[in-house]
């Protein structure tokens, strides 16, 4: 349903309507962080609005290029810029979400991770656009008690014990990541390309970091497992010397970080209540989980 209240700035909307036409509909669309996303559907089509944060931003004036360059589909940018301290991008709309179930396209996803995996921060210095933020993926004190806050006083000890455990210590790589492939972040061109759309997160890191999300939920091992065996079945996977379980508790481990980020992110008030299904989720069940995928990370730990 369109939103009438919607306002765009100058700027913005003179740049959509060389694009879209006139406006008939504005549609904020809902997320978990940031200031929003706009679908734009006017006389000659659609575009989105998106105000970002700076790497996102960043990403699409620099970096964008290089990936679309190694054959993968990023949204095509009309126009970027600036108002009062805030990035904006208008870009393109795509034609199809790629909708559940999203295990049916599990290798696509996978594929297109491990082609954007061998683009190596050694190899980008030439970019003299601005840096990508790089993102060690291991826990901080501070990350881990600000996690903490999400659960009550009777599971806070406990949970706080054992992310404390020893976990598998993941090679400080730098490969360029999304950062976000959840399977929702996920669009189709009328071609049929798959397109990468959330560049929120995107990072230097390493790999494991996009499988972990790319499972999705609270992933059982076999599923885990699953993700792997499709990423490292890609001939250009980055893949080196170590083991596929090795790999698995590098998946996990990246799972948990990541679950603990999002716990610390709400409470240091940069995700929205978009985010509420996410924590719950994570309230009802990281304990457990952590208890399940123990055993499949010990013979790595170091």
């Amino acid at each position: 349903m369109g939103n009438r209240f919607v306002e765009l700035e100058e700027d913005i909307r003179a740049a959509a309507e060389s694009v879209t036409g006139e406006f008939m509909t504005l549609e904020r669309l809902s997320g978990v962080g940031g200031l929003g996303v706009i679908l734009i559907s006017g006389a000659r089509g659609h575009a989105i609005v998106k105000y970002p944060v700076r790497q996102e931003a960043a990403f699409y004036r620099s970096w964008a290029p290089v990936v679309q360059q190694s054959g993968l589909g990023v949204p095509d940018v009309y126009a970027q810029g600036e108002i009062q301290g805030q990035p904006w991008i208008l870009m393109e709309a795509l034609d199809s979400l790629l909708g559940p179930p999203y295990h049916g396209r599990l290798t696509d996803m996978t594929s297109y991770l491990a082609q954007l995996h061998m683009i190596e921060w050694d190899e980008m210095s030439f970019i003299t656009g601005e840096p990508l933020p790089v993102r060690p993926v291991d826990l901080s004190s501070q990350d881990i008690q600000d996690a903490a806050m999400l659960w009550p006083t009777e599971v806070k000890e406990y949970l706080v014990h054992l992310l404390y455990l020893p976990w598998p210590t993941l090679p400080n790589e730098r490969r360029l990541v999304s950062g976000d492939p959840n399977p929702t972040n996920w669009g189709l061109r009328a071609s049929g390309q798959l397109v990468l759309f959330d560049w929120s997160e995107v990072a230097w890191s390493h790999p494991a970091y996009d499988l972990a999300v790319i499972c999705g939920g609270i992933p059982e091992v076999a599923l885990v497992g699953e993700v792997v065996d499709a990423y490292l079945n890609r001939a250009d996977a980055p893949r080196a010397t170590q083991s596929r379980d090795e790999w698995v508790a590098w998946v996990i481990t990246a799972r948990l970080v990541a679950f603990v980020w999002f716990a610390a992110w709400w409470t240091r008030g940069q995700l929205t209540e978009a985010a509420q299904p996410g924590l719950t989720m994570l309230r009802d069940g990281l304990v457990d989980w952590i208890g399940a995928v123990r055993p499949a990370v010990t013979d790595f730990l170091t």
